[in-house]
């Protein structure tokens, strides 16, 4: 009886182990059945923002974001400033970078392309981590 505790125990060690070390992104998800690229593709709200590990105030500000598996992706952003609301819509395409720990972007009709690194990639939950400088912005997107 010792001999089979002892061996579930070794078993369920390891597979802890193995586990936990799956996450490839900081956040998790630890372990997933889907692809990264299914979990990406989809609707994206912008849901929280933080700047420097200061929580930005998203009043006035919408922002949503549609991800296809052909590689192409649309913002739009719409906000209020002094009275007025302002829309901004940006398209063009995306792609992982080689380790996939990486989201690339390019927008059409601009060079060069703005890399964001993907902190959480679940089926419902995104956050995408940009470093311009001294500024930390972390964005989280909800699944709609």
């Amino acid at each position: 009886m010792k001999k089979l505790f002892f061996i579930g125990l070794a078993t369920l060690a390891v597979s802890s182990a193995t586990l936990t070390s799956c996450g490839k992104y900081e956040e998790g998800p630890g372990l997933a059945l889907s692809s990264k690229t299914a979990r990406l593709t989809g609707s994206w709200k912008l849901t929280a923002q933080t700047t420097n590990g200061v929580a930005d105030a998203l009043t006035g500000l919408t922002q949503t974001m549609e991800i296809t598996k052909d590689g192409k992706y649309s913002v739009l952003i719409s906000y209020s400033y002094m009275g007025f609301n302002y829309t901004n819509d940006f398209t063009g395409t995306w792609a992982f970078s080689d380790d996939k720990l990486n989201l690339i972007t390019t927008v059409d009709g601009l060079t060069g392309s703005d890399s964001q690194e993907i902190l959480r990639l679940a089926g419902k939950e995104l956050k995408l981590k940009s470093v311009d400088g001294s500024e930390t912005v972390i964005q989280t997107f909800t699944a709609q």
